[in-house]
């Protein structure tokens, strides 16, 4: 043991060494970062990357050719006074997608403008039927007597239409139910489905312009929309040509690539687990740049795969030269997705190590009395560290473990070597492995057409199965000898303290042994999903050697793309998509709600008199006041067009677009509203200045220069696109509207200069603050009507928090459930079908994970833009509600560490382990479960807590422990006094290949319950607590009177 402890010293001097080396240099390239790291990451990133170049060099050419397809008078006179609508369709929808994609989004944008004409059309038949035609046909006769004989009769009876000589009043009242109607129901889809937007906006567009003008007309004009559509339509010819000529892009080769780049991602994260398990104690902080360095790979990954999987749906539509079919590849994601899934256990093991209880473990004193208080260790890490909350008896058995450890020399610094060395070379073949995927998917993609392609595929499938034959021979080694290595610093220790249950000795510290096995269980979970991935390539690869054309699998896919919408929770962040699962126990669970106001009823008039009670209640949701806002605000801003004196200055000014930005700046919640006002009016306002200076730039003072026109878009497009196609979805509100309003400008000067336009205000100058003051007013409506009254953003925040956190609560109660299942009390499903094993639902359990972690991700979007509602009534408590946010990602995380390692346990051995597993404790349970609801419950109706609630729950597992030591019937009558189910005890059976996955659940529950009190305690700090006086004394008081018995350990 002695050249044991020399060896593993003088390896970790030498490997240490190397790391400081590696954790110097990562902190230098922090230091120092390069011009383009200055950057944000959205643009040094896209800076970088020559696939982004490509993309942008298409998008560009696309919104160039759309404005020059207006400068010839030919091209300009047929498309029309909506002319510059291709070029603004460029902006809103750039040529950045596959073919597959674009096509879909085109459609969309489509089939919301004939459906806003279909309409406006019912709108404009159904007028011209109420029409008082005697009165119509006296006016038209009046006008024609009046204009004849004028030199520009023409003209001037146009003049007179827009002047609104031929309104009526029940026309005009007939459009306005037609308008309400269909801006309701634009609204209603943007609200319940975000990604609809573009088909709610450019279906508005097009009713709205029906609804404006058709009332000034005494006849059918059907055709209104001629030019929109004209120009619209070119735009899409242009998108598709430009995709399919240049650098063109199948959705199969989109998803290789990305797929590509998470795999490497996957590979940094695997070898930073070098530097974590090599570090200094100071390099573990919790916001040091390691951890954050591995925290942040992790979201990168995940997002990427997020991503990833939105366009998956598409692949299959397309026709597409290659290897592998669109089916073989959208199969990748299932496997992808497994690993990508099993990475959270390797955050998992940074978190841990850097929690500030876990670094405390690392810095005993040796001559700390075991009867000090709480406040004691409080007071030696600060009050933000986490310790502020713990009780007597956590202190006292901490306390003990933290000697403990540090006398036997098995502190987390102590064995981190061992747990290195014992998983050098599993990490180092999966690294490999993750490369050797990675190349196999290189080849198959990017030499599509290479002659040497088939070759080159031939020698990356080989050297993918050496890699995989070497992964299957290190994942054996560690399963059956190098995991014994974890336990090697521990033998003496177990050797001394074999007693401890009968009193003789103390229990043995084997908390850094647990987190050991922690990270060698995640490496193992890891390796498999690697090993599964590599199957699937290599079985894959092996198949299709030969490049093919693959056709659409089916036209079906098609209508089924285009049906298909993710579910959105009610109170998603505006705009912005939040992609989500649907949610099987949160179903369930409604299943047993309860009305406590009514029973279900019984009969015809009760059931009718429940759906008004339905529709009541649903007049109240913050999706249909917004579409009632919307309406009412669409027919409010439409009325001047409409009314005889003030119809003309409407139609001259272009009063159509005060309507619509209106319309698109509305938002459900207030703090969208205002979130996204400030970024509209910024975007505005460059957008202004912007296309000023394009106008004056090509064009001096004259009316418009073919050539100066074309230059100047080409150069001042370069920003405009970057910032459209890179922008995070946060700014695209800014990136949209500094695009519409450059665009607005350059085409409204160039068409009012060179074709007849009725209002023709000129060109330059005198356009740029028109239709800048048309966006602001338009914008200033809309934030009217949001704040009367305001639907608050923040209480939709502490809404959505209570609500993740019973989602968190399901899924805890569904992995708890599983855990305590031993075959006996759940054998058979309702449907009289055997009752599935822990393993079999892990696909189901993944896909519930990932649904969680898209609300979360929403949550915090919501957050950082609830800020932007202001203070009025006080300064909103951001940080303590990002903390929730922050705490229930790490939730997740350790809920995910939980399913992960109960898979890889044999049911029987978990069986086994029941009955002394302290962490499926009936009571403790109870204890959690009820702690969430109660802390959700809170969060919901804004009541205070209970001071007799502020307890740490890891205390009441302790607590449960002591009493089950206690009062064990092992331990009073003897352990053959017991059924052989759930008795044996996990302690014993340390060397076994099945306790280390035991040992991994163990910790993820410690994990979890950190994170409970966490939430525990911000709720109190947000929702108030209610003194229970003298409580605290009394506690400290009874708990050091009733001290917990020396066999009692931390863990076991």
């Amino acid at each position: 043991m002695h050249d044991h402890v020399e060896k593993t010293t003088s390896r970790q001097e030498s490997s240490g060494s190397a790391s400081d080396i590696h954790l110097d240099i990562l902190n230098a390239n922090d230091a120092k970062p390069s011009f383009l790291d200055k950057l944000p990451p959205w643009v040094s990133d896209n800076l970088r990357s020559p696939r982004s170049w490509k993309t942008f060099l298409r998008c560009w050419v696309a919104t160039w050719i759309s404005f020059v397809l207006m400068l010839p008078d030919k091209s300009a006179n047929t498309l029309g006074f909506a002319g510059f609508f291709a070029m603004l369709t460029s902006v809103i929808i750039p040529a950045m997608f596959p073919l597959q994609f674009y096509f879909f989004l085109i459609s969309t944008m489509l089939i919301g403008m004939l459906i806003g004409w279909g309409f406006g059309a019912a709108a404009m038949r159904a007028g011209l039927a109420v029409r008082n035609q005697v009165v119509a046909r006296n006016t038209l006769e009046k006008e024609m007597a009046g204009i004849a004989g004028l030199s520009n009769p023409d003209a001037v009876f146009q003049d007179d239409i827009f002047k609104g000589i031929f309104l009526d009043t029940k026309v005009s009242a007939v459009y306005a139910v037609f308008l309400a109607l269909g801006t309701f129901f634009f609204a209603m889809a943007r609200a319940y489905n975000p990604r609809l937007l573009i088909f709610s906006v450019f279906g508005t567009v097009t009713l709205d312009i029906l609804c404006s003008f058709g009332p000034l007309f005494p006849v059918s004009e059907y055709m209104l929309l001629n030019s929109l559509m004209i120009s619209t339509g070119a735009y899409a010819a242009i998108g598709v040509a430009l995709i399919i000529l240049i650098f063109p892009e199948t959705m199969n080769h989109a998803f290789l690539v990305s797929t590509s780049e998470i795999l490497g991602k996957l590979k940094k994260l695997v070898d930073l687990q070098e530097l974590v398990l090599s570090a200094r104690p100071s390099d573990l902080d919790a916001n040091s740049p390691l951890i954050q360095k591995v925290v942040g790979s992790r979201t990168e990954v995940v997002l990427l795969f997020q991503k990833l999987t939105a366009t998956s749906k598409f692949i299959n539509l397309e026709f597409s030269w290659g290897k592998w079919s669109g089916e073989d590849v959208v199969n990748l994601e299932a496997p992808l997705l497994g690993v990508v899934s099993r990475t959270a256990a390797l955050q998992s093991f940074a978190r841990i190590i850097s929690h500030p209880v876990s670094r405390s473990f690392d810095t005993p004193n040796p001559n700390e009395a075991v009867d000090s208080s709480a406040t004691d260790v409080a007071s030696t890490l600060g009050p933000s560290e986490g310790l502020t909350s713990e009780t007597f008896l956590l202190h006292e058995l901490r306390s003990r473990n933290r000697v403990a450890e540090a006398s036997h020399s098995v502190r987390m610094t102590d064995v981190m070597p061992t747990v290195r060395e014992a998983t050098r070379d599993l990490r180092a073949s999966t690294s490999a492995s993750i490369t050797a995927v990675q190349s196999v998917l290189d080849s198959i993609n990017t030499k599509r057409y290479s002659r040497n392609g088939d070759a080159d595929a031939d020698k990356k499938v080989e050297q993918l199965a050496d890699s995989m034959h070497h992964l299957r021979q290190a994942l054996a080694d560690f399963k059956e000898t190098k995991r014994l290595q974890l336990v090697e610093p521990f033998q003496p220790l177990l050797e001394a303290t074999k007693g401890y249950k009968t009193g003789a000795s103390a229990p043995p510290p084997l908390r850094t042994l647990f987190i050991s096995f922690v990270f060698g269980a995640n490496m193992v979970t890891l390796a498999e999903g690697v090993l599964n991935m590599m199957e699937f390539v290599l079985a894959t690869a092996s198949k299709r050697r030969r490049n093919r054309l693959w056709a659409p699998n089916s036209i079906l896919a098609i209508f089924k793309a285009l049906a298909t919408r993710d579910r959105r929770d009610e109170q998603g962040a505006g705009e912005d998509e939040v992609p989500d699962r649907p949610e099987v126990n949160e179903k369930n669970a409604t299943a047993y709600k309860l009305d406590p106001d009514s029973r279900p009823p019984t009969n015809a008039i009760q059931r009718f008199a429940d759906v008004l009670h339905k529709i009541y209640k649903w007049t109240k949701s913050p999706e249909a006041l917004f579409g009632i806002r919307y309406a009412l605000l669409s027919v409010a801003l439409w009325i001047p067009s409409v009314v005889r004196s003030t119809a003309h200055f409407a139609y001259a000014e272009k009063a159509i677009w005060v309507l619509i930005m209106a319309q698109t700046t509305m938002n459900i919640y207030a703090s969208d509203q205002i979130y996204n006002y400030v970024l509209r009016v910024a975007g505005s306002v460059l957008g202004a200045l912007l296309g000023m200076l394009t106008w004056y730039l090509g064009n001096a003072h004259g009316r418009g220069n073919v050539y100066g026109s074309a230059a100047a878009v080409a150069l001042t497009s370069i920003p405009v696109l970057f910032f459209r196609i890179f922008a995070p979805l946060q700014y695209l509100p800014a990136a949209f509207l500094l695009g519409a309003t450059w665009v607005l400008i350059l085409g409204f000067s160039w068409l009012d200069g060179h074709i007849p336009v009725y209002g023709n205000v000129g060109w330059g100058w005198s356009v740029v603050w028109r239709r800048f003051v048309t966006v602001m007013i338009g914008c200033a409506a809309s934030f009217v009507m949001m704040m009367l009254p305001p639907k608050s953003g923040r209480k939709a925040v502490r809404l959505r928090n209570a609500n993740t956190i019973t989602t968190l609560s399901h899924v805890y109660q569904e992995i708890t459930s599983a855990w305590i299942n031993d075959g006996r009390m759940f054998p058979q499903t309702p449907g009289g079908h055997p009752s599935p094993t822990f393993a079999d639902q892990i696909p189901q359990f993944r896909d519930r994970v990932l649904g969680v972690a898209a609300q979360i991700q929403a949550l915090r979007i919501q957050t950082m833009i609830a800020k932007f509602e202001g203070n009025f009534r006080g300064k909103w408590p951001m940080d303590e509600y990002v903390g929730l946010v922050d705490t229930q990602t790490e939730m997740l995380i350790s809920l995910t560490l939980l399913g992960s390692a109960l898979a890889q346990l044999d049911q029987n051995r978990r069986v086994s382990y029941l009955h002394h597993t302290r962490t499926v404790n009936p009571s403790f349970v109870a204890d959690v479960v009820s702690s969430f609801s109660t802390i959700a419950q809170a969060l919901r109706s804004g009541e205070p807590l209970s001071q007799t609630f502020h307890q740490n729950l890891l205390d009441r597992l302790f607590y449960h422990g002591v009493m089950h030591a206690t009062t064990s019937k092992a331990i009073r009558e003897g352990p053959q006094s017991l059924s052989a189910q759930g008795t044996e005890d996990p302690t014993e059976s340390i060397m076994d290949y099945e306790f280390m996955f035991y040992a991994s659940a163990v910790v993820a529950v410690f994990q979890l319950v950190e994170g409970l009190n966490k939430l525990r305690r911000i709720t109190a700090t947000l929702c108030g607590e209610v003194p229970l006086h003298g409580y605290d004394e009394w506690r400290n008081q009874y708990d050091r009177t009733h001290s917990p018995p020396p066999h009692v350990g931390v863990i076991v």
